[in-house]
């Protein structure tokens, strides 16, 4: 269902509040896995402190963890988007969604 279908009958006030809470939880949401994608990365590759610079095995460590986080957040929001959109399978509670 698209987001003019889900809307019809709302305000065009409340619409744009609806967007601008939205395009907020949108960033929160990169933020998040940013900071996730950092925090797993830097744990997983950063072994010592020895100079202020990343040595070659960190640095390719870092670039490894970092391309894997992202193809699989990829996949990930690809799985979620093709299971939203198979009638019965969305948002529990949203219109044609799942979990009746």
């Amino acid at each position: 269902m698209d987001m003019n279908a889900m809307l019809a009958g709302v305000s065009e006030s409340e619409r744009q509040r609806l967007m601008i809470m939205l395009e907020d939880m949108q960033i929160k949401e990169q933020v998040t896995m940013y900071n996730s994608l950092v925090e797993r990365c830097f744990a997983n590759c950063v072994t010592s402190f020895r100079s202020k610079t990343l040595d070659d095995r960190e640095e390719k460590c870092i670039t490894r963890c970092t391309t894997k986080f992202i193809k699989a957040s990829a996949r990930a929001g690809q799985a979620f988007q093709a299971i939203g959109m198979q009638p019965g399978q969305g948002v529990p509670g949203a219109p044609g969604g799942g979990l009746h």
